[in-house]
């Protein structure tokens, strides 16, 4: 089983897969630093708080066997 990691809008963060869940809520916190500056994630039609952007995202596991 691999993990993948949607943005507010349902678009992945990354291209990776992850191999655990840890490994994608890892990369998630990670993205999420990168609107620090900024202060806010900007989704479609709404300005989200970097407070609210993690629990906004979703992690969502994949069957391998849909990407062979």
């Amino acid at each position: 089983m691999k993990f993948t990691v949607l943005s507010p809008d349902g678009i992945p963060i990354a291209p990776e897969r992850y191999n655990s869940r840890a490994e994608a809520a890892a990369a998630l916190a990670a993205w999420c630093k990168r609107f620090k500056s900024q202060g806010y994630y900007a989704a479609v039609g709404e300005r989200i708080p970097l407070a609210e952007l993690p629990s906004r995202c979703e992690i969502v596991e994949d069957d391998d066997s849909e990407r062979k």
